[in-house]
């Protein structure tokens, strides 16, 4: 017969404890097994749930009406479930604390601050956190930089309002003082609007560059496709942690989760369409369009540059998992989201 460690027996207790104390304070009945399995989602048989119950009792924290077959919680279990409760909120405490000093800490180094953000909400949540970084397309110019690397790429830089840097390589050969004159150019012309807007106020504005500036006049035409062309990152978190999950060992659709960093178009495309919605966006199992995620559940929420929504952020996990209190954290760290990029200006 298999043997259950005992961290994997401990966890089970404190489930079914937690749910026979939700389901008594919101019923006042004595809970039974069935009602257990049925109404919260837990994948163990009756004759398991009755076991772990009886276990329970016999360690003080369940008792059992003589009346009734249900158990209800003694103070010892009430005490129990307050005192796992405070430490999650301590734990949230301090991890709010924590991210706070990193968003201090790394006030100009917004890929750093998104990373963090993606681990804070993996280690919250013990599922997939991730944070879709701020659409560059939607993101003011800063900055641009030219750099020329070899004898057959320029490399541009682009360094947004959001504090966003992109690369990208341009096949052309420029002189110092060619590039001198189109970075001026390229800085007087498109700072202040958006990256959506740059490759067609390029176009239009080197109608009137002068003619005998062929080359550069050649490179700016192709450094406008580079801002048409610049794709969003996202920033994963914990994707281990889905499939660790109890019963998801052999699960091979979730498991191919693991691999969807290597086709983030496809997930950033996915996630983006709640980049439109107002408040926390829950999508459950089927609800998701993309295939690894049939079996999962997605909580997003927006962050905000500026009064607008420039980017998206969530967890990945079970379809049991506690609903409340993911759309309670996703929704907190998508504030500490906003309010960096508001205290970044």
């Amino acid at each position: 017969m298999r043997q259950i460690g005992l961290e994997i027996l401990k966890d089970r207790k404190s489930k079914i404890l937690s749910a026979v104390i939700y389901h008594y304070i919101k019923t006042g009945k004595p809970v039974g097994s069935n009602a257990l399995i049925e109404e919260y989602n837990i994948s163990l048989s009756s004759a398991a749930v009755r076991n772990l119950m009886a276990d329970l009792e016999k360690e003080g924290f369940l008792s059992h009406p003589h009346t009734s077959a249900g158990r209800i919680p003694t103070d010892k279990g009430y005490r129990a479930y307050v005192d796992t409760l405070v430490k999650l909120q301590n734990f949230a405490i301090e991890e709010e604390a924590k991210l706070k000093k990193e968003y201090e800490r790394k006030h100009n180094e917004t890929e750093a601050i998104l990373s963090e953000t993606s681990r804070i909400l993996s280690c919250l949540s013990q599922y997939t956190g991730f944070v879709v970084a701020p659409k560059t397309q939607y993101d003011v110019i800063k900055n641009i930089e030219l750099v020329q690397i070899s004898n057959e790429e320029l490399l541009v830089v682009l360094l947004t309002q959001s504090g966003i840097v992109k690369h990208k390589r341009v096949k052309i050969f420029l002189t110092q003082v060619q590039i001198n004159k189109l970075r001026n150019f390229l800085n007087d012309k498109l700072r202040g609007i958006s990256v959506a807007q740059a490759n067609k106020r390029i176009l239009l504005e080197i109608k009137n560059f002068r003619q005998n500036e062929a080359v550069i006049l050649d490179a700016a035409e192709k450094i406008g496709d580079v801002f048409y062309n610049i794709q969003d990152d996202v920033y994963v978190d914990g994707t281990s942690n889905v499939v660790t999950v109890e019963n998801f060992n052999d699960f091979e659709p979730v498991k191919s989760l693991i691999r969807f960093n290597e086709d983030k178009e496809k997930f950033i495309k996915i996630i983006n369409k709640d980049f439109s919605s107002t408040g926390i966006n829950v999508k459950i199992g089927s609800e998701n369009t993309l295939a690894e995620l049939k079996d999962l559940s997605v909580v997003t929420n927006v962050y905000k540059c500026d009064k607008c929504a420039v980017g998206v952020l969530g967890i990945i996990g079970p379809k049991r998992m506690e609903y409340e209190k993911m759309m309670s954290l996703v929704n907190k760290v998508s504030e500490m989201l906003n309010n960096f990029f508001k205290n970044k200006k």
